[in-house]
């Protein structure tokens, strides 16, 4: 916690609940609290080339994941490293921060939010928690039987002129 925004029972408790998951699963999770972020670049590419610096999780199996966030650039990102990216994949880590981690966030609790941020992380890794696959704004819109009605209704031609040709040749 570069920012100090975290109060040090926290850190503590963070600190060995993920050292404690790293031993249990061998995937390293990392969280990084700074100020600003030391780029203009995008955040994406920017967190990315310090957590490959950082060298976060096992080189070979490429497992580790690092939360960061940027208290005065009000940003945040989870970059996941390429062996975890099928159980924490981009719209889980954009679920995790958006609509968990955030709204703590704006509350003014950055403990509570990164405690939720980390337990949400690591059951993501785990397999027990899934985002939505839709962002915020995908959420809010229809959905249900009526968003599978065109898919449907496009596998019942190809099937209509499956048997067609079928017949035909």
């Amino acid at each position: 916690d570069y920012a100090g925004v975290v109060s040090k029972e926290a850190a503590s408790r963070f600190n060995e609940q993920l050292a404690q998951f790293e031993r249990e699963t061998s995937d390293q999770v990392v969280v990084a609290v700074f100020s600003k972020m030391q780029s203009d670049s995008d955040i994406a590419d920017y967190t990315q080339r310090v957590a490959q610096a950082w060298g976060v999780g096992q080189k070979d199996r490429r497992n580790g994941v690092v939360l960061f966030v940027f208290t005065q650039d009000r940003k945040m990102f989870i970059q996941v490293g390429y062996g975890l990216e099928g159980a924490l994949p981009d719209a889980t880590a954009f679920d995790i921060t958006e609509r968990h981690i955030k709204p703590l966030f704006r509350a003014g609790n950055y403990d509570a939010g990164l405690a939720t941020g980390i337990d949400l992380i690591c059951k993501a890794i785990r397999g027990e928690y899934k985002g939505s696959g839709k962002t915020g704004a995908e959420g809010k819109g229809g959905g249900g039987v009526f968003g599978l009605l065109p898919f449907i209704i496009f596998i019942i031609v190809l099937i209509i002129i499956s048997r067609v040709f079928r017949k035909l040749g």
